[in-house]
């Protein structure tokens, strides 16, 4: 079947999709319906720290940047052309017209759209039938782990780290749309190269190859190893497709090394800046993300496994080329996620896409193979689809609507202060843009996200040698520091809030601080100089 879908089929596509998307947006709008006229929304329901990285970034971008640079840290480091996606939304924030919290909000909708739109055709792709690319579409999207019967089991394995499909955004397409723009853009390269290369393999069009190289360096700049697994989706495929044939087209093999150094440059740019630059480095250092040990990876894609499973022999025995890429995907994902890398589990990007497209095709030829005994079961496959789907489904049902009922009683890590609010709204009205502000944690967040302004310290990965800060930080709030120490740091302001009560409730400041802005519960201080 192609790829490609009329009109009507798009219309039905959109409202699924739609569909979709408004309900991983519930959470957000219970959110903005709890604020009261003490509590704002911080804008994510879920990751609240890398939310303030991201919008951070755009505050860059609609300032004019077009290279990266750590807004969390004090050290002058320079930018880098690394994840980009932020920084030129920033920039498309200014050309429209609108604040970077909306526009990021637009952003999510569009792009998980798009990515939605992606994944479909993808499915479409692989499968001859359109009720079966439907029916894998749906699971890819929508299915999650088996989280919620390990809470419900009380799991020893809780005792160390909770439930997977709770927290591993990159994952899980549902959890990635929900949350993050940039992964769904990322979901959507991805998707669309590997249609393209699926194409190729049967047309042989060198345009295609062309327009799939131009993806894979648009993924090198907002996300650099993504492809990984996708690189290796298109050997896979080639390989046996070769063994089907009986033999080498060098055109493939000309392919496959043309996509590969069309991404040389920037994988080269990437491991210079973050192995070798001393700043990145560091950045690199702090920005671990291991992958739990395996049991957890068990238990988070149990509803697709055994399913996936049988679709990867079926796919070796079938030397299907579509179903070879689905297989090399699903398996080199998990192998990259325990190399000796500190970005182990970031190769899992939207795993749930070959795993679901396997899963489908495992379990179609098993109702294939029962309807030949019981005829029955040919008649009721719809029946078993959705109660399949809908049992993989559980954790993201529990995830949006247990969300939305959690975020009703307004959670510190989730609303802040309207007296801050209106400090902040002073403060990047009379500050330089750039000027470091020193906080505890939770206000340099919101500065990043809400201000043109840095912070001293705010993000475990974007705080260079973070510990250190915020031990330092914490003992100038208690007057522990050296005598001079901020003058000798880049800090222009420093705040006093409830968040800095936490470091010291008695707060007495400096005579080289003058109090320059105050309201009920916000002192804002400049730095004499």
């Amino acid at each position: 079947m192609k790829s490609q879908i009329g009109i009507k089929d798009f219309l039905w596509f959109s409202v699924i999709a739609i569909a979709i998307l408004a309900f991983s947006s519930i959470p957000y709008w219970a959110a903005n319906s709890a604020e009261t006229d003490e509590l704002l929304f911080c804008g994510a329901y879920f990751d609240e720290v890398d939310y303030s990285v991201h919008l951070s970034m755009m505050q860059a971008g609609r300032m004019g940047d077009w290279a990266y640079e750590m807004r969390f840290t004090s050290e002058d480091h320079q930018p880098a052309f690394l994840r980009m996606f932020y920084i030129i939304l920033g920039h498309i924030s200014k050309w429209i017209n609108l604040s970077v919290e909306t526009t990021y909000h637009l952003a999510r909708w569009l792009f998980g759209f798009t990515a939605l739109y992606s994944i479909y055709l993808l499915c479409l792709k692989v499968f001859q039938e359109k009720k079966l690319g439907w029916t894998a579409f749906l699971l890819c999207v929508v299915g999650g782990g088996a989280g919620w019967i390990q809470l419900l089991a009380n799991s020893p394995l809780l005792r160390d780290i909770s439930p997977i499909d709770f927290w591993l955004i990159d994952a899980y397409v549902f959890f990635s749309i929900s949350v993050f723009p940039s992964f769904s853009f990322t979901l959507t390269l991805m998707a669309v190269a590997l249609n393209l290369y699926l194409d190729y393999l049967s047309t042989g069009k060198w345009q295609t190859v062309i327009y799939i190289s131009l993806l894979a360096v648009v993924s090198q700049v907002t996300n650099p190893i993504a492809f990984a697994g996708i690189d290796i989706a298109f050997t896979g495929a080639t390989i046996f497709l070769w063994w089907k044939n009986k033999k080498i087209d060098p055109r493939h093999f000309y392919a496959l090394g043309g996509i590969a150094l069309a991404q040389m440059p920037l994988l080269i740019y990437n491991f210079l800046v973050l192995d070798r630059d001393p700043f990145w480095s560091q950045f690199t250092f702090q920005n671990q993300t291991l992958s739990p040990p395996f049991s957890y990876y068990v238990w988070g894609f149990a509803p697709f496994l055994l399913l996936a499973i049988y679709g990867i022999v079926l796919a070796f025995r079938e030397k299907k080329p579509g179903m070879i890429a689905m297989s090399a995907w699903a398996i080199s994902g998990f192998i990259l996620a325990y190399l000796p890398l500190f970005i182990q589990r970031r190769f899992l990007l939207g795993i749930t896409i070959p795993l679901g497209i396997l899963a489908i095709y495992g379990l179609n030829h098993l109702i294939q193979r029962a309807s030949i005994k019981i005829p029955g079961i040919a008649k009721r496959n719809r029946l078993i689809y959705f109660t399949y789907i809908l049992l993989s489904s559980i954790s993201f049902i529990n995830l949006s609507l247990g969300s939305s009922l959690y975020l009703q009683s307004r959670p510190s890590d989730n609303f802040y202060p309207r007296d801050l609010e209106q400090a902040l709204v002073w403060l990047d009205n009379n500050a330089a843009p750039n000027d470091f502000v020193l906080g505890n944690i939770r206000t340099g967040q919101l500065i990043a996200q809400r201000t043109r302004l840095k912070t001293y310290v705010g993000h475990p990965m974007e705080t260079l040698f973070f510990e250190d800060k915020l031990s330092i930080a914490e003992s100038y709030y208690k007057d522990e520091a050296p005598n001079g120490w901020i003058q000798q740091t880049p800090i222009e302001w420093v705040f006093y809030s409830l968040y800095e009560e936490a470091f010291s409730p008695t707060f007495t400041p400096e005579p080289d601080l003058e109090l320059v802005y105050q309201n009920k519960t916000v002192q804002i201080y400049k730095v004499k100089q």
